[in-house]
């Protein structure tokens, strides 16, 4: 039977529809009686050519099949749905969109009505009850059935290649001129976590990191989507400084095409939080070294700021958890004097900024080629 589809959608469904099958509409015309060749009866209404009983009786309002096929993911829950998997909802929901995908109506019907409403016999089988109505020459008719709509649950493409050990890119996150801490590290594989999630919302669904394999220089992290380790690489600049250089191998082909893998060569910057550095002419603590880096000018107590493409031609003194501990001699105006921690010679050195230890306490310093200061 020539027919029409559907479209998709919940706007199509009207729901809880009562009327009773073959209904007619009320309306009555005002012509002249006519016979109904079919039966004999009189009539004053007529559906091409004959009573709109004995036209209801042979009219098919619509073609569903008994039995239908639905394909959901097991692991994610995606619909394989017009030839593509998609996140369409609720097994329930799933059972009444592929009922109304098979759904056929006929061109010939007019102010169409459908309502639908699944069953579940079990966790993997529905029974879908249609109701359909529709116009005939201004005479409604209302018919109504069901089909059983069958759900197999399997691995969606993206899922298989998941458990497959699928990946598109590597992001390798090193350090620059060092070794990466453990904790940054772990600061960075959290990141990549986020990132990868965030990008796994927005409908990227092979955001998902393969494997990850730490070392003593930092760490690997194979992903399944190049697309995704873009933005996880951008998100880890901004959190935690550092650049990134894009590399291309040859992976294989796929219809004709070649297939490339890309590594992310992720290198967290030179310095940390804690590092004392020089730079121009200034004994810096930093305090962060992302995107800007922030510290004390242990010189004379002061914040410092810059951008980090700025931040160049700097020498690393130590780091603050090398500090030495020594003994507060007496406290000046703008100078404190203290033990010099090799010498044990009584020195004056610049005073911090809101310094309130007391004479005869312990202070932390960190000795330089540029002087000793109090932390």
């Amino acid at each position: 039977m020539a027919g029409r589809k559907l479209a998709a959608g919940k706007e199509n469904i009207m729901k809880n529809m009562t009327q009773k099958e073959n209904k007619l509409d009320p309306k009555q015309s005002s012509s002249a009686m006519t016979v109904c060749p079919e039966c004999g009866k009189e009539t004053d209404k007529t559906v091409k050519n004959v009573c709109p009983e004995c036209f209801g009786k042979k009219l098919k309002l619509f073609d569903l099949p008994e039995v239908l096929h639905a394909r959901i993911c097991q692991r994610c829950g995606a619909h394989y749905y017009k030839s593509k998997w998609e996140d369409m909802g609720t097994p329930e929901e799933v059972a009444m969109l592929t009922a109304e995908e098979h759904l056929a109506i006929p061109d010939t019907i007019d102010n169409v009505t459908v309502g639908m409403h699944p069953h579940a016999r079990s966790p993997y089988i529905f029974d879908v009850l249609v109701d359909v109505g529709g116009d005939v020459d201004d005479v409604t008719y209302y018919q109504n059935g069901k089909t059983e709509v069958r759900i197999k649950r399997e691995a969606c493409e993206m899922c298989s290649r998941r458990a497959g050990g699928y990946f598109e890119g590597i992001i390798q996150i090193r350090a620059n001129n060092r070794t990466p801490t453990k904790e940054e590290v772990m600061d960075a594989l959290k990141l990549v976590e986020e990132s990868m999630l965030a990008q796994l919302k927005k409908g990227d669904k092979l955001a998902f990191v393969t494997d990850t394999m730490t070392f003593k220089d930092g760490a690997d992290v194979y992903i399944g989507s190049t697309k995704a380790g873009k933005h996880v690489c951008k998100h880890i600049i901004e959190v935690m400084g550092g650049t990134v250089t894009e590399s291309y191998t040859l992976a294989g082909m796929k219809d004709g095409k070649d297939i490339y893998r890309t590594t992310f060569a992720m290198k967290l910057p030179e310095f940390k939080k804690g590092d004392v550095v020089y730079f121009e002419d200034k004994v810096i603590e930093i305090k962060n070294c992302g995107k800007r880096v922030t510290g004390i000018n242990l010189m004379n107590s002061s914040n410092f700021f810059i951008e980090g493409e700025h931040f160049k031609n700097t020498k690393l003194l130590g780091n603050t958890a090398n500090a030495k501990e020594t003994v507060l001699v007496s406290v000046e105006e703008h100078g404190i004097q203290i033990l010099d921690p090799e010498t044990f010679e009584t020195i004056t050195i610049q005073k911090p900024m809101g310094f309130n230890a007391l004479p005869g306490s312990e202070i932390k310093v960190f000795k330089t080629e540029y002087g000793i200061f109090a932390l």
